[in-house]
């Protein structure tokens, strides 16, 4: 028989392994499946080939909402709209009019018990909660343009106000963010410490054969970029399916800038069929079908059978117990990677 490499076919060799159609199974399907899913999650957790590590780029998505109609007048990028009923105040990004829809980002509101903080009346908080009233005006504070929200009031909250960068569900760690400030030891703007030292400096190398001194100015220029910048902290937790970004949202990103997170990303055997053939996951897969087929017979111990038969489904499952227990240790201790990386 050829290696599985489907869905399908894997169930079919577990169940051969387990003595089908020899041996009748007493396993309901949906039993079945169960198992390969529990089988294929404990792989991509602890297994090496069950992870991948990947570099996601995101872009920093705007605010949005959908207009009735085109505005009257031209808003101007980076001016105050404020909504005549609701008191929303943000600032606009651009007028999208493919669509009717403004992007805008930092909306605010004032002795609003959804904003952030309910001051004198008069001071303005970031409130992300209160949304632009159907059919109301929203009017540019330099421009004077006008326009009226859709009465669906369809508003979309970015990651330029949720502070979070979201990722699918398939990213259970995360090592680390690329730098957003300039890297003092790696950038290529022309007025760039490095920049002007490889022009002034990096020629004379060649003749002088020496690298002592290139070498520890690269240190140098290190130990000034972490102590100035350093990484970006951020937080993760893979149920949440967020990376939260601990840094000046209003200064260090902007609208449509990207971000690169460097993650790992779980194998879906169902995508990269030729999971389905990994030894640790067939044996593993096995042995939890075996469990739970001895779990399904225990109701029947002691009970006799015509033909002097006896049902001994304990010790069906004290065996795959037994199995489980050790192809867990042996997966951790010779399959699993350390952990080097930030798990939610």
């Amino acid at each position: 028989m050829t290696q599985p490499t489907s869905r399908t076919t894997f169930k079919d060799y577990c169940k051969r392994k387990l003595g089908h159609p020899v041996v009748e199974l007493n396993l309901d399907d949906d039993q079945i499946e169960d198992t390969i899913d529990d089988a294929v999650t404990y792989w991509q957790e602890y297994h090496f080939d069950g992870t991948h590590p990947e570099f996601v780029k995101k872009q920093i998505t705007a605010s949005t909402q959908l207009l009735a109609s085109s505005p009257t007048g031209t808003f101007s990028g980076g001016e105050t709209i404020e909504g005549g009923t609701s008191g929303l105040r943000a600032t606009l990004a651009d007028f999208i009019s493919s669509n009717n829809t403004i992007r805008y980002s930092r909306p605010v509101t004032k002795n609003n018990s959804n904003a952030i903080a309910v001051g004198d009346g008069n001071t303005f908080y970031t409130d992300t909660t209160t949304t632009w009233t159907a059919g109301e005006t929203i009017t540019g504070a330099s421009s004077g343009a006008t326009a009226t929200v859709h009465a669906s009031t369809t508003q979309t909250i970015g990651d330029i106000d949720n502070h979070y960068l979201s990722l699918d569900e398939s990213y259970i760690g995360i090592t680390g963010i690329i730098p957003l400030t300039e890297n003092l030891n790696g950038s290529t703007n022309m007025f760039s410490v490095n920049y002007q030292y490889a022009l002034n400096d990096l020629y004379t190398m060649g003749s002088a054969g020496d690298m002592k001194n290139y070498v520890f100015t690269q240190q140098y220029l290190s130990t000034i970029q972490n102590l100035f910048s350093g990484m970006p902290r951020f937080r993760f937790n893979r149920h949440r399916d967020r990376v939260y970004l601990d840094i000046d949202w209003s200064s260090d990103l902007k609208i449509d800038d990207f971000v690169i997170v460097e993650a790992y990303a779980s194998m879906n055997p169902d995508t990269y069929t030729d999971a389905y053939s990994d030894i640790f996951l067939k044996k593993y897969c096995t042995a939890l079908m075996k469990r739970q087929w001895g779990m399904n017979l225990i109701k029947f111990e002691g009970v006799q059978l015509p033909g002097g038969i006896t049902l001994n489904g304990r010790q069906l499952y004290d065996d795959a117990i037994t199995e489980i227990e050790k192809l867990e240790v042996e997966g951790r201790l010779e399959y699993q990677l350390p952990d080097d990386f930030y798990m939610g």
